[in-house]
């Protein structure tokens, strides 16, 4: 397992905050949460391994106090702390760091560096129209195809880099030596290259706050894809703090985390997409959907769930009807997708139709352990319910109306729950009970 840790205590707002970012699966954790809750104290202590100084050039009176702490323990080193230090009036250590650049924290506006970089590259102007001149420059391929994953286009087919005075300048080449350089690409480009800069540095741990300035929603949705490979190639972590519900969609399960913040005691958790888009911003959606027949089958995976099952996903379970309406609404979600992607859904149904219903797409199909779960409780209620007294009943031409009849008076009588009846079901069918707790902790649990 790979993890790196950081308790913050009583710096700024935050009275603590512990959090332990898992990296075994991923290069990339994403982080998210309400304004003023802690993440730019985040990544401000992430940055004191390389600047002590840096709560009192970007943050106001009273951030840091004499009972403020900043403790890590990052994969590779041996945990080091931060404590105030009543001499110099800020948070130091006499412990040994990492080496320099090993972990790079770049703050949001306006002191990131990043945002420092417009005046730098513009200096060096007379010395890049020399390396011009002389075609002192290379193509620079990798950045190419980074940009040109996020933007999906071939604009930057005849970009180019040059070094000058150890630092890699990139430009775009027109004819008779005419350029444009990076300061002089629109503001998400130019942020971009900054990102580029920070994942090829040498760094193996990136904090970076507000990734996604300046980026528009398209390039945002392809930014997580564009950035892995490079983490692969540089062997490199990051994390990245973010407010774009159209970055967050594209995390991997699992890397996207919520920090929330009650009496200024704040936690950092490992959240789901829908969890945070509701929270977050108020909108109503699921990351999984359980298509089934009947409420009463609803009932039963609801049982089952909230007994057996801690879920991660947010989930909601659509009793369609019937078989016909399973059938119908699973293909629709096929094609139109009106709760997910197909692989986010599954159907569940009763033993007796498992084998004969007629849907051939993508979604799981999955059985009750049952062939109907009031029939079985009123084909099986001497042994199940002998001591349950039902005196007006008549039964019905069907059984199986018969049977939900029967299942509805039993639970008015109040001899026995709905709940009741379920754990019958569950307890005299464990083998097929278990197969189906099994399913649904797959698609509704972080594996």
């Amino acid at each position: 397992m790979t993890t790196d840790s950081i308790v913050i205590e009583n710096v700024k707002g935050v009275t603590k905050l512990s959090a332990t970012f898992d990296f075994t699966c991923q290069k990339i954790i994403v982080i998210t949460g309400k304004n003023g809750i802690g993440k730019t104290t985040l990544v401000k202590a992430f940055k004191l391994i390389s600047d002590p100084q840096v709560f009192q050039k970007s943050a106001g009176l009273n951030s840091i106090r004499p009972d403020s702490s900043v403790s890590f323990n990052l994969d590779g080193w041996k945990p080091f702390d931060f404590s105030f230090n009543q001499t110099i009036g800020t948070l130091d250590t006499k412990q040994q760091l990492p080496p320099k650049d090993t972990v790079a924290a770049e703050l949001p506006i306006p002191y990131g560096a990043r945002f420092k970089q417009f005046s730098l590259i513009a200096s060096f102007d007379s010395e890049l129209r020399t390396n011009i001149a002389s075609t002192d420059y290379q193509d620079a391929n990798e950045l190419q195809e980074f940009l040109n994953k996020v933007y999906s286009n071939n604009k930057f087919v005849d970009l180019k880099v040059t070094n000058i005075k150890r630092l890699n300048l990139y430009f775009i080449l027109r004819e008779s030596d005419y350029y444009i350089r990076e300061d002089h690409f629109s503001s998400g480009e130019f942020f971009l290259i900054q990102l580029y800069r920070l994942i090829t540095s040498g760094s193996k741990l990136i904090i970076i706050d507000e990734v996604d300035v300046s980026l528009d929603a398209a390039a945002q949705v392809h930014l997580f894809e564009a950035i892995e490979p490079l983490l692969d190639k540089y062997e490199s972590k990051l994390i990245v703090m973010s407010h774009s519900l159209a970055f967050m969609s594209t995390v991997n399960d699992g890397g996207l985390y919520y920090l929330e913040n009650n009496n200024n005691i704040a936690s950092l958790e490992k959240r789901s997409y829908g969890y945070v888009k509701s929270d977050l911003y108020g909108f109503k959606g699921k990351d999984r959907y359980i298509i089934t027949e009947d409420k009463t089958l609803s009932g039963f995976l609801n049982f089952l769930i909230k007994s057996e099952i801690t879920t991660f996903f947010e989930y909601e379970i659509i009793a369609a009807g019937g078989e016909q309406q399973v059938k119908t609404i699973a293909e629709k979600n096929d094609t139109d997708e009106i709760f997910g992607q197909s692989e986010e859904v599954i159907i569940v149904v009763d033993k007796d139709i498992y084998n004969t219903i007629n849907y051939r797409g993508p979604s799981e199909i999955h059985s009750s352990p049952v062939n109907d779960i009031e029939l079985f409780i009123w084909q099986n209620k001497e042994n199940l319910l002998g001591d349950v007294e039902i005196n007006d009943f008549t039964h019905a031409l069907r059984e199986k109306d018969t049977a939900k009849t029967y299942w509805k008076k039993v639970i008015k009588s109040g001899q026995r729950t709905r709940d009741d009846l379920y754990e019958l079901v569950k307890i005299n069918n464990e083998d097929e009970t278990g197969q189906l707790i099994d399913t649904l902790k797959r698609h509704l649990c972080l594996t």
